[in-house]
């Protein structure tokens, strides 16, 4: 789990930021001030830092270079109102891998994060994704969706018998299961993730739509859960922070619909 430091004297900014990041797989870490933030850097290291310019007390200047001086791998992407190329040339000169200028727009933030997440842990091989679902027409949505997103080998499946030989014969990194299907259910699937000598992230997408249902897969080994039907607009952002994490995010186009 990437480690996201948001440093920004706006406490608010810093919570709406926690909170759209948080369910997106980050472990998040907020500092309100300066020397909070090397506090934490200090001792919990985070791979990531969206750092403010402007604060009162030690700025965001000063707190990369300090950043920088503890930990030189640590990416740091500034935030600011100011627009001047003074400024900027400072940031770069202290060690500074990115900027974003406010006003921003979360989906611009997020792609910079996603960036220099996968920067991070960027790999040669793509992404292997296998879609499990007894429904024909989901799996050719989500088929199309993948495909027309990201770089990546796509395989599937209509049942669990055929899921467990894939997954006994291929190593991939997500898989997308649905729990309702004649013969091996996706319950079963997912309890035979423990046999297998590699571990694959387990997305459970149903149509049963409850938390008691939504605590049982995670307990059986899930490492999420997706009702149907969801937007594929928001599933676009969970594979893309998904990817960049594993290192294998490589874009290629765009979707937005529902299944």
């Amino acid at each position: 789990m990437i480690k996201l430091l948001l440093v920004d004297d706006e406490k608010g900014l810093c919570e709406y930021l926690r909170d759209f990041f948080k369910p997106r797989g980050y472990d998040i870490f907020i500092a309100t001030n300066g020397q909070d933030a090397l506090n934490i850097v200090k001792k919990e290291n985070p791979e990531l830092v969206l750092l403010d310019i402007n604060m009162p007390g030690m700025d965001g200047l000063e707190v990369l270079r300090h950043i920088k001086n503890i930990s030189s791998q640590t990416k740091v992407i500034m935030v600011t109102i100011r627009d001047d190329a003074d400024t900027e040339e400072k940031a770069k000169n202290l060690g500074a891998d990115e900027f974003v200028k406010k006003p921003f727009t979360i989906d611009y933030l997020e792609d910079v994060v996603i960036l220099k997440v996968n920067e991070m842990t960027k790999s040669k091989e793509p992404a292997r994704i296998l879609i499990v679902d007894d429904e024909e027409g989901i799996r050719d949505s989500l088929r199309k969706f993948l495909a027309g997103r990201f770089e990546c080998e796509i395989f599937e499946a209509g049942n669990g018998e055929v899921a467990l030989d894939l997954l006994r014969a291929n190593k991939f990194d997500l898989v997308f299961l649905d729990i309702k299907m004649p013969g091996i259910s996706g319950m079963d699937v997912i309890r035979e993730k423990k046999k297998l000598d590699y571990r694959p992230y387990f997305w459970v997408i149903t149509r049963f739509d409850s938390e008691e249902v939504a605590h049982k897969v995670i307990e059986q080994g899930a490492d999420d859960y997706i009702p149907k039907p969801f937007s594929l607009r928001v599933l676009d952002s969970k594979v893309r922070n998904f990817l960049a994490m594993i290192g294998k995010y490589k874009p290629k186009g765009s979707a937005d619909s529902e299944i």
